[in-house]
């Protein structure tokens, strides 16, 4: 099998992003050889210190699937990103100031409106491909800031936090590359895939995967049902975080029988 997993409020603590309560599934996924991928609003500067924390080495879905850090290379050039500044900056003012990115915030603002310490503010911000922020302003408003943004051919996606601009590639784009290359490297094709998720900018991965688990977030509002959910094909955890990815990995290597008898209990 093949795991995909969200990360804050995901697989890390949405308010301490911890994944402490997720050790036992992380340690079976380790032992067993189980590839599990990052697929997070992250950026690939971030993405560095988790890996080294979780001992998950593989390439990872960055940035709401606007890109793909693979381990041990460098970060690329940001020229995407500078391409959704300029738009930003082109945008007439009174759309523009209803859209508060992290481009437009220090570390110190970027720490306080996240929870992350300074230094983890400061990784967050070295984007690549995207651009996140918060959108204000009354529905009319943020309608024609979504229609400035389409009309320059961006698009945007709520996560748990932030609404992210982007070129418009979803984490779902990304998991096919990463499925596609994880073929050729192993030689075996059609292994089932796992999605886990909390937020909006998760349902097309949700979806696009053999099977999907929503994580319950009491941060924000539940996602909608979704079609997956009426065939058992997705299915929603009741602990949130960690401690239900937890569950619901051990739940789903068990269903599969990818380990030897007993090894996840």
């Amino acid at each position: 099998m093949i795991i995909f997993s969200d990360l804050d409020g995901t697989l890390l603590d949405h308010a301490t992003y911890s994944f402490d309560a997720a050790r036992p599934a992380l340690d079976v996924v380790k032992a067993n050889g189980i590839p599990l991928i990052f697929a997070t609003s992250k950026t690939a500067a971030e993405i560095e210190p988790l890996r080294e924390a979780t001992g998950i080495h593989l390439p990872a879905i960055v940035e709401n699937g606007a890109g793909i850090a693979w381990p041990g290379h460098a970060d690329g050039q940001d020229n995407a990103y500078q391409q959704i500044r300029a738009v930003l900056d082109r945008m007439p003012k009174p759309l523009r100031v209803l859209y508060r990115s992290f481009g437009d915030m220090d570390d110190a603002e970027v720490a306080e409106r996240t929870g992350l310490s300074c230094e983890g503010a400061s990784l967050a911000r070295r984007r690549l491909f995207s651009e996140p922020g918060l959108l204000s302003g009354s529905a009319d408003e943020r309608a024609a800031f979504l229609d400035a943004l389409k009309a320059e051919g961006l698009s945007a996606v709520q996560g748990g936090r932030f609404l992210t601009i982007s070129a418009g590639a979803s984490k779902a784009d990304r998991m096919a590359d990463i499925v596609a290359w994880h073929e050729v490297e192993t030689g075996r094709p059609g292994r089932p895939t796992l999605a886990l998720g909390d937020a909006a900018n998760d349902i097309a991965m949700l979806e696009a995967a053999d099977f999907g688990v929503i994580v319950a977030n009491s941060a924000h509002p539940p996602l909608a049902p979704l079609a997956g959910e009426q065939t058992g094909r997705i299915s929603r955890t009741e602990k949130e975080g960690p401690a239900g990815w937890n569950e619901a990995v051990l739940s789903f290597i068990r269903r599969v029988g990818a380990i030897e008898k007993g090894t996840a209990q």
